[in-house]
């Protein structure tokens, strides 16, 4: 029984939702993520031990905090029928050094994890 690698990724939950397509330009992989009803405009994506990697850059501020959110999609083999799967995304805030000392009380980073849910299918285009 042959599988073919999905192509087109669907996801959601916990404020998140995105696509993750390679129908759309020669198979290279393009990722749209919504996150609090703002689209994030510039993305990454590359391939790991993890799965598909969705990287984006929530909110940068010079020498201030930044915030940067990853999102993880497992890579799916199917047949013909869409397949459901589970993932998780990280909000990884860092503090920043507003006043010039290189030492900040309490913890630098912070993340916020939260749970996905996603359909995995093939895309003619």
């Amino acid at each position: 029984m042959p599988f073919t690698a999905a192509n087109h990724f669907t996801f959601d939950g916990d404020d998140i939702s995105g696509t993750l397509d390679s129908g759309a330009v020669a198979g290279v992989l393009v990722a749209q993520i919504v996150l609090s009803g703002v689209t994030l405009e510039s993305t990454a994506v590359t391939r790991s031990d993890l799965g598909w990697e969705i990287r984006a850059i929530v909110e940068q501020v010079h020498d201030g905090n930044s915030t940067h959110l990853l999102v993880v999609v497992p890579r799916v083999n199917i047949e013909n029928e869409p397949v459901a799967f589970s993932s998780f995304a990280v909000l990884f805030t860092s503090r920043g050094n507003v006043a010039g000392d290189r030492y900040v009380h309490g913890a630098l980073e912070s993340y916020d994890v939260r749970s996905l849910s996603g359909t995995a299918s093939l895309s003619d285009s």
